[in-house]
């Protein structure tokens, strides 16, 4: 099972319960979705935290190499041996505000639908899903259009 624990590291005053529905759907609805070394029985945490482009560029740069704000960066540990201190953390997701509003926009769709894509799209990272390949980047849009359009 995942949970979340969630920071809000701009002005936007967003709940957490929007991304907390979602896990609960996720849990309920996609248990295909987990990769074999999760316990099921077990609670592992997702930690979320909305960012500034200043901030996204800091993570971007120190763990992905890229010295450039992006939209979503997402750190799984689920393949590690054990996050340091905790063995029930599943992973992190970083997501900046300023980029998913720039997004939306231009997308012209609400913030909100574009922070509910992030955050699933971020989820599916920690759970293993990549999209190095277009056939692997359509199995990530069609599971996170398939997730979303059961929430909405």
């Amino acid at each position: 099972m995942l949970k979340l624990e969630y920071y809000n590291e701009t002005i936007l005053p967003l709940s957490e319960v929007v991304f907390e529905q979602i896990l609960d759907l996720i849990n309920e609805n996609f248990k295909e979705l987990f990769p074999k070394q999760i316990d099921k029985r077990k609670t592992y945490y997702i930690a979320l935290t909305l960012v500034d482009d200043k901030i996204i560029r800091k993570i971007n740069r120190d763990h992905r190499g890229k010295d450039e704000p992006t939209d979503v960066v997402s750190l799984g540990y689920l393949d590690a041996d054990e996050f340091p201190g905790q063995s029930d953390v599943a992973g992190e997701i970083f997501i900046s505000f300023e980029t998913a509003e720039r997004q939306a926009e231009e997308n012209e769709m609400e913030i909100l639908d574009e922070l509910k894509f992030l955050f699933v799209h971020g989820v599916l990272h920690i759970l293993g899903y990549e999209h190095q390949s277009e056939k692997d980047f359509q199995i990530m849009m069609n599971l996170t259009n398939e997730i979303l359009a059961i929430k909405t």
